[in-house]
């Protein structure tokens, strides 16, 4: 009797452009940002295709699994008819996760592009310096929310009308940081936006320099979303609720 074993699926860098388009969603946009191109290359393997754009299948197969993990975020369902004190939560416990790991995987790609391309292309360390300036100032500012904004803003909803005059103050200055930090956060991004010529890498970059650009813009979009939220979901009811203590 003939042992037929059961052919097993083709890895990823074994598998044909065409192939593995058809089976990854974001395969297209995934390429795209790696710089491998697509067209004429369809009925080649993906291993063929790197070692013709003298890329490293390992580093190119290592940041395809890191890039499929970071999925798109987006808002969840019914999010905007959510009370205030639901979508601090939501901020808190599942956003602020997303936005730290942005920041982390930018410096991180932006400490190699760096090491290898700094000094062919200047502007990597001005872009440097913003990262890090924003790496710093976001810190500082969702550490801020979560240990002491967010937990006095709940109190507040839960306290039905009866607060001191003390918290209404407290939480006044409080907001007012929180517009700050939101200005200096959009100033630094925008400065790095500038600078990578939105977020567009030259054409002869490396993997590792894409992925810091591509890292970068899906940055810029979570905190529109972010300030978005915080504006008109939890500043804004903070606003009118303060208004009506007030008098």
């Amino acid at each position: 009797m003939l042992n037929i074993k059961e052919k097993e699926p083709p890895n990823t860098l074994n598998m044909t452009i065409a192939d593995f388009l058809q089976k990854e969603k974001s395969a297209s946009r995934l390429l795209q940002v790696l710089g491998i191109p697509t067209r004429g290359n369809e009925q080649k393997t993906l291993m063929e295709v790197c070692t013709a754009r003298q890329r490293n299948e390992d580093e190119v197969l290592k940041e395809i699994e890191r890039l499929k993990k970071g999925a798109e975020f987006d808002y969840p369902e019914g999010i905007f008819s959510w009370s205030p004190e639901l979508v601090i939560r939501y901020l808190e416990e599942e956003h602020h996760n997303y936005t730290s790991s942005l920041i982390r995987d930018a410096e991180d790609y932006g400490e190699r592009a760096w090491d290898v391309h700094g000094t062919q292309y200047p502007e990597l360390n001005q872009v440097k310096w913003y990262v890090q300036k924003l790496k710093n100032k976001l810190e500082m500012h969702l550490k801020f929310e979560e240990q002491k904004f967010f937990p006095t803003v709940l109190r507040l909803f839960e306290m039905n009308g009866e607060t001191k005059d003390g918290t209404v103050q407290s939480l006044k200055k409080q907001a007012e940081i929180i517009v700050k930090d939101q200005e200096e956060i959009e100033y630094l991004v925008g400065r790095i936006r500038d600078l990578t010529n939105n977020f567009t890498p030259p054409k002869e970059a490396c993997t590792t320099f894409r992925l810091l650009y591509f890292t970068l813009q899906k940055l810029d979009e979570d905190l529109e979303k972010h300030h978005f939220l915080e504006e008109q979901y939890v500043l804004s009811k903070l606003k009118t609720k303060l208004e009506n203590l007030l008098g």
